[in-house]
């Protein structure tokens, strides 16, 4: 009987620890209401408001430690004609590939963006201290590069 009671209060405790060390390891999924949306993000920290993107896809990010710094690009895919001119609508600065200068740009800035295409609209925001996003619209795509230092 005192065997029996011993496995059973060790199933019970290896169970308790399996349970809790699965939430601490995936929280993300299951409670994905905690933890914002690359939208959310984009609109604290930017105060951009963008419409609910149909894809989206992380190219590149180095962001990560205590402070998230690092840089990141994200695109992100529209198919609806009113999300793109919600997006161009944000702001009356946006810029043409063949009109923007990325020379005027911090080398930080530079490096991230590497090509200018002729074809797409660029907005440059400058946030506090160096933080840097550009946006890219071209057809469908918004691609959005963010610089955190």
């Amino acid at each position: 009987m005192k065997q029996k009671r011993k496995v059973i209060f060790i199933t019970i405790i290896v169970g308790f620890v399996l349970i809790v060390g699965y939430i601490m390891a995936f929280p993300k999924w299951l409670f994905p209401s905690l933890y914002p949306t690359y939208i959310e993000t984009i609109e604290s920290n930017w105060n951009l408001v963008l419409p609910i993107p149909d894809s989206e896809e992380t190219l590149y990010d180095t962001r990560g430690g205590f402070h998230g710094d690092g840089d990141a690009i994200t695109e992100l895919h529209y198919y609806e004609a009113t999300d793109i001119k919600q997006i161009k609508a944000l702001s009356n600065d946006w810029n043409s590939g063949e009109d923007l200068e990325i020379r005027y740009f911090p080398n930080r800035v530079q490096d991230l963006l590497k090509k200018i295409d002729d074809d797409a609209s660029y907005l440059f925001l400058q946030g506090d201290r160096f933080d840097y996003i550009i946006l890219k619209l071209k057809d469908e795509k918004l691609t959005i590069y963010e610089s955190y230092i």
